[in-house]
């Protein structure tokens, strides 16, 4: 049974602790969930449920809406951070761990939808015909709504979408739009929304996670998420946000060293070759 909020903020269940808990992806091992007492993981599950899943990362946990629901109640964060949430969610939250009086809801870039009292939702689409094909927005993506091959336009399924933004940074070609959509869902079909794309997101970490297990994978790790998986699947401790910037650097310049290195094997040039030499000095200060 797992712990949940109803509309009006209160937990529906008051002595079992959250089934999700069991066997969540490695990233969320830092967090010891199961390690805490079960009216406290039914309070982390209930604020979770509270929050809209897009793992964003604008409430600055990159790692997605559970470790702010966490943090929310074992570190008492301030409980108004979710951006897309709005004040309906702030407020929601509020009830459910009693707390008043009621923050104002961290603001948003998008005007509030009448409808929801949210800010408007937005869903991401590509520009095809711009697109190159680079599949850096792929890996980005928490949900795999984005799909693609390498030097093949790429589609959003924008059924799955969550709007989080997140693909728009890695686009060296701004090929992305994020358009406004409008919509108001019943509480019971928002929930069942949000527990699948929660469901998807824990999905994609663990492919990310086998995928970075597997020795014979030579894709390098190109966000935080991947960084921070990397490790823990690596060393089984978590990073910090500053480590995990390194790890991307790190990741960049061996791509680009490697490159220039085939340069140079086919014909010299002295800008290259000087080129090389400083991004492999600045790689040994990374690492």
């Amino acid at each position: 049974m797992v712990a949940a909020a109803n509309p009006n903020g209160q937990t529906t269940d008051t002595e079992t602790a959250p089934v999700r808990f069991i066997d969540m992806p490695i990233l969320f091992d830092a967090l010891a969930l199961q390690t805490l007492p079960i009216a406290i993981q039914q309070q982390i599950a209930a604020v979770d449920d509270c929050l809209p899943q897009t793992q964003c990362g604008l409430c600055e946990h990159p790692d997605g809406c559970l470790p702010y629901a966490a943090a929310i109640v074992t570190e008492g964060e301030v409980h108004n951070k979710c951006v897309p949430g709005g004040q309906p969610v702030t407020d929601a939250i509020a009830r459910v761990l009693d707390r008043a009086p009621t923050l104002d809801a961290a603001p948003s870039k998008w005007s509030v939808d009448t409808d929801t009292g949210r800010p408007h939702e937005v869903r991401a689409i590509i520009r095809e015909d711009e697109c190159i094909g680079c599949t850096k927005c792929i890996p980005a993506c928490p949900v795999d709504a984005i799909i693609g091959t390498g030097k093949h336009m790429h589609s959003i399924m924008t059924d799955l979408c969550t709007g989080c933004e997140l693909c728009l940074a890695p686009c060296p070609v701004d090929c992305i739009d994020l358009v406004p959509i409008s919509r108001d869902l019943s509480f019971e079909a928002r929930q069942a929304e949000e527990d699948a794309l929660r469901t998807r997101y824990h999905t994609h970490l663990r492919r990310v996670t086998e995928q970075l297990s597997d020795r014979s994978n030579t894709k390098p790790v190109v966000s935080m998420v991947e960084a921070k998986l990397n490790n823990a699947t690596n060393q089984s401790i978590d990073i910090s946000e500053e480590d995990a910037r390194s790890t991307i650097k790190a990741a960049k310049l061996r791509s680009q060293i490697k490159k220039l290195e085939k340069q140079l094997a086919v014909r010299a040039n002295p800008q290259k070759a000087q080129q090389l030499a400083a991004l492999q000095d600045e790689l040994a200060q990374v690492t």
